[in-house]
């Protein structure tokens, strides 16, 4: 059984995380299997570095342009016609034909492309740094530092370190 958060961790891991998260999280957390708590650490600690902790669904700082419809997308920024084209025909969506569907299935997208990339495996070997390489291609050291310091809230919450902090 995957692990689901409880308002009080998300709280606890990402301070700045909206409670509304905590339902999608849950949802993306089955979805993937994160049946441990390295797991859900490195799922949370991904997620909320690329979302602007949970708070952005799309890539403000990307193209909005009708010409360019394959901007980041989603707490996992899906991005490219391939990613689209993939998770479309993966989750029975037109995602080419209407990119904007991503934010409204963004547990599933998010959940797709983790399962897709495989991602579970560098989370079992606690490679963060692969992890977001694999989410973000290259991403800067501020990325890296911001989500190594989300993991490690996040293992030690989940393992039960929050109680120590009530």
């Amino acid at each position: 059984m995957a692990i689901s958060l409880t308002p009080a961790q998300l709280k606890a891991i990402c301070p700045e995380g909206p409670a509304s998260a905590i339902l999608t999280l849950n949802s993306i957390l089955a979805r993937t299997g994160s049946v441990t708590h390295l797991r859900a650490a490195m799922l949370v600690a991904q997620l909320a570095a690329s979302s602007h902790r949970f708070k952005s669904l799309a890539d403000d700082d990307g193209p909005h342009q009708a010409s360019a419809p394959f901007f980041g997308r989603g707490w996992i920024r899906l991005t490219g016609r391939r990613n689209y084209r993939d998770a479309g025909a993966a989750l029975d969506l037109d995602l080419l034909r209407h990119p904007e569907l991503v934010v409204a299935h963004n547990a599933e997208v998010a959940a797709w492309f983790w399962n897709a990339h495989r991602l579970q495996a560098l989370a079992d070997v606690a490679d963060v740094d692969g992890c977001a390489d694999a989410i973000t291609r290259d991403p800067t050291p501020e990325r890296l530092d911001q989500v190594r310091v989300l993991y490690e809230r996040a293992c030690w919450v989940l393992a039960g370190g929050h109680e120590l902090a009530a």
